[in-house]
């Protein structure tokens, strides 16, 4: 079945506004609702109009500009253009018109279909405020920003390439990016862009040096990450950073600690040199007193070869123990640092405690141990922390001179912390911290001892700090002062006080 067609519906219902104009002047000779609806005024009043009544003049959109938009569509074939038209109220409405040279009726006439791009122009002015936010944020980084290809080469820079390598961008843009770079990084960099350029939204560090324009080399760090098959971008985004002079400063700062570290070894020598011959007196007044015993004995006809045996086997022990102290003061005064190993601290304080124990029996002193039970691990010289032990335990010895001979007590305790490390204390029953600036006790040549030099507790924080640990004071439970020092964990280890004496 065939049915007519009623072209003047179409016409009136189209989703377009459509005007009919003359070829020659512009005048518009029908619209449609749609028009009416655009420009604001009636199907009537548009009949009355040419296309400069509703155009917006001040836009450069006239009479005259219209009719040689008409031409061209006779002439030149449809005409695809945009437009501002003028509303009743005084707004300007953008629109895009084709324009097409018709015959009506047996005349010649120019249809016109017309869109409301006002949504378009919205969206456009919003994408153009954006590139304008991003390109002013992109201006705005000191860093170096690029894209390349995936062979390397740039596609496009950021106008920070001028500081960060005194290049223009044109000189850049175009040129493989290994053209100036060390020739061992730039090996090493385009393998790692080949392989990254087959990983989409891979990402790698970058670490290489490049010339300068002025000549000199420069070092750069940053990264680059894959993306290809990211329509908007379809490269390789490539930032970085000249680090030169941050490389140059950490350099200085390295050798200006080891030439620091140097001196303070060496102002430490002298120090050292004093506290040796105390440091030695341990071991050298056992052996005194190992040997002195054995003659005793001898001469009193009572030393047998077991007895000989036992005391030579102590003295070639406390002989073996004054070598490593010396060894250590050596290795303390030189670059190469300590001797560390990782060893349990029970091990050490077990050591030590024997000639900690000779000292408090001369002085009538009982010695206390509350120690892990289990293995608690720390990487340290054992010479140095036997020396820190030992010299806290000494003057806590001393302190303990004038205290009645009943509460005479020196207590060595270990635990871990929450916090991941070991602590070991020494608390005495003696006259107790200074009232002002307790802290003093570790500077260095302070003492509160008539004959003391006041350089035990100041090296033995230094050894603790080197280790880095802490060593501090407070106040005993019974009155006395206890000292503490923290060391980390080489493992993470856990154990449980539990005496062992």
């Amino acid at each position: 079945m065939h049915v007519a067609t009623n072209y003047k519906d179409v016409f009136d219902h189209a989703n377009d506004a459509i005007f009919i104009h003359d070829e020659l002047t512009g005048a518009i000779l029908d619209a449609n609702r749609m028009a009416a609806n655009l420009t604001g005024f009636s199907v009537e009043q548009l009949r009355q109009m040419r296309v400069g009544d509703i155009s917006a003049r001040h836009r450069g959109c006239d009479d005259n500009e219209a009719v040689a938009w008409l031409q061209r569509a006779i002439h030149e074939g449809p005409q695809l253009f945009e437009w501002w038209l003028c509303r009743p109220d005084g707004s300007d409405v953008p629109i895009e018109v084709n324009l097409k040279h018709i015959i009506s009726d047996g005349n010649p006439r120019v249809i016109s279909l017309v869109r409301d791009i006002r949504e378009r122009k919205e969206a456009e002015q919003r994408l153009v405020a954006r590139e304008a936010h991003y390109r002013r944020l992109i201006g705005s980084i000191s860093d170096g920003i690029a894209i390349l290809d995936r062979m390397g080469h740039v596609r496009w820079v950021g106008p920070s390439i001028r500081q960060v390598l005194g290049f223009r961008e044109r000189e850049v843009r175009g040129h493989s990016a290994f053209r100036r770079m060390h020739h061992d990084d730039a090996n090493r960099l385009a393998t790692q862009i080949e392989a990254l350029a087959c990983n989409d939204g891979s990402v790698f560090a970058l670490d290489y040096r490049i010339q300068h324009r002025d000549g000199s080399w420069r070092n750069h760090e940053g990264s680059c990450v894959n993306l290809l098959h990211d329509p908007c971008v379809n490269g390789l985004l490539v930032t970085f950073r000249d680090v030169t002079s941050r490389l140059e400063a950490e350099g200085r700062v390295r050798q200006r600690d080891l030439e620091l570290s140097h001196m303070a070894r060496l102002s430490t020598t002298g120090e050292m040199a004093s506290a040796l011959a105390h440091e030695l007196n341990q071991p050298f007044f056992a052996i005194m007193n190992f040997v002195g015993g054995a003659i005793r004995r001898e001469a009193a006809g009572r030393l047998g070869s077991d007895s000989l045996r036992e005391v030579l086997e102590n003295t070639r022990v406390q002989a073996e123990r004054a070598g490593r102290i010396i060894r250590t003061v050596r290795n303390f005064t030189r670059k190469s640092g300590y001797h560390r190993e990782t060893v349990d601290i029970r091990t050490i304080v077990e050591e030590i405690a024997p000639f900690i124990e000779i000292e408090a029996r001369a002085r009538r002193i009982s010695v206390r141990y509350r120690l892990l039970r289990e293995p608690a691990l720390v990487d340290c010289d054992w010479v140095l922390i036997e020396q820190v032990i030992s010299n806290i335990a000494r003057n806590g010895i001393e302190a303990m001179v004038d205290t009645p001979a009943e509460h005479r007590q020196l207590t060595i305790s270990t635990h871990l912390t929450a916090a991941g490390t070991l602590n070991v204390s020494i608390e005495d029953r003696g006259h107790g911290l200074p009232q002002a600036n307790p802290d003093r006790l570790f500077d260095a040549f302070f003492t509160t001892k008539k004959e003391g030099l006041g350089i035990g507790l100041s090296l033995c924080r230094s050894i603790v700090d080197s280790h880095g640990g802490h060593l501090w004071a407070t106040r005993g439970s019974n009155g006395g002062a206890k000292f503490h020092f923290s060391l980390p964990l080489a493992t993470g280890e856990t154990g449980h006080a539990e005496p062992i004496r």
